[in-house]
């Protein structure tokens, strides 16, 4: 399993998951969330990181009561909000730019290469991820807001199929 995130100033490092590893609420809140907030959105926005939002899925370890209050806090330590869960409106892959973006851009890239050991595949993701244009992360960020309005104009059902 890999984590990864992109803003309009950059990528997030992909991070690899360690085999058998199940993300709970403080594993996702210590090894995810806390290197973000701390380190990597600050990188990518040094003089104006408090306008940033973060957009999480609605993900069980992301919607938990112990998550909620660990970026609360953090909002009060760094600046830095979020999107709240309830402000998601649905779980669906339709909603999350990373879903509806960056992983399908991913795993086409992984698509055309052919590792032989889970250490070369991991090398070709971190090549790929890095390979992946701004730019098109850029435009998906940007249609967010076209899309939730689609979702709702659907009823929450799947939009890939509509004219956009």
């Amino acid at each position: 399993m890999i984590v990864a995130g992109f803003s309009y100033n950059g990528k997030l490092k992909i991070k690899r998951v360690k085999k058998n590893v199940k993300i709970n609420s403080s594993c996702y809140q210590e090894k995810v969330l806390r290197p973000i907030l701390t380190e990597e959105i600050p990188l990518l926005y040094p003089n104006d990181f408090q306008r940033v939002k973060l957009h999480p899925d609605k993900a069980t370890s992301h919607i938990s009561k112990t998550t909620t209050a660990f970026l609360e806090k953090m909002k009060t330590d760094t600046g830095i909000a979020y999107i709240p869960f309830q402000h998601i409106p649905a779980k669906s892959p339709d909603v999350s730019p990373m879903d509806y973006c960056a992983f399908g851009l991913l795993k086409r890239a992984l698509s055309k290469r052919k590792p032989t050991t889970i250490d070369g595949l991991w090398k070709v993701v971190e090549e790929e991820w890095k390979a992946i244009p701004l730019d098109i992360l850029r435009k998906a960020l940007l249609s967010w807001k076209s899309r939730c309005r689609l979702i709702v104009q659907n009823k929450g059902y799947q939009i890939e199929h509509l004219k956009k």
